[in-house]
């Protein structure tokens, strides 16, 4: 298991996207580079790194916020670095971050097979509320569509 009181948590920048391509790579429906460059210059976008003592990129999470309302688009995790908290770090820190934004709710599409994300959501007070039908592609698969209420308490 990681120390995760050496992982810090940061802005994502352009000079991140070759390390983070080759994370994507880990991952079903990979997003290209296009893809994250426009998510990097997106207004109401947040993207946010873990990194160990190292400096290697352990995961991040991408999302967007719209007035009270946020979306989680991407988390990652390195092969290596899964089941260590970092998806939970990254977790903490966005909810943390939005609350502080008054940002009320957050919801988020996953693969309906993903159990292990579906358990860590689920475990982070997000519910199923939705079922997307041949959402994603390569492989097609359906996406379960989650919501959480953020509060203080």
């Amino acid at each position: 298991m990681s120390d995760l009181k050496s992982l810090q948590i940061s802005a994502m920048t352009e000079a991140d996207l070759p390390a983070i391509m080759v994370l994507e790579q880990q991952n079903p429906g990979a997003w290209n580079e296009t893809q994250l460059r426009d998510e990097l210059a997106q207004p109401a976008g947040w993207q946010w790194l873990a990194r160990g003592e190292d400096g290697a990129i352990s995961g991040y999470l991408i999302g967007r916020t719209v007035i009270d309302e946020a979306e989680i688009l991407r988390l990652a995790v390195a092969a290596d670095k899964r089941r260590q908290g970092v998806a939970q770090d990254l977790l903490r820190h966005a909810f943390t971050t939005l609350l502080n934004k008054r940002v009320t709710s957050c919801f988020l599409e996953l693969r309906a097979s993903n159990d292990i994300a579906r358990a860590l959501y689920e475990k982070n007070g997000f519910t199923a509320n939705g079922l997307r039908k041949n959402y994603y592609h390569a492989p097609r698969e359906d996406a379960v569509v989650m919501n959480k209420s953020l509060t203080n308490s």
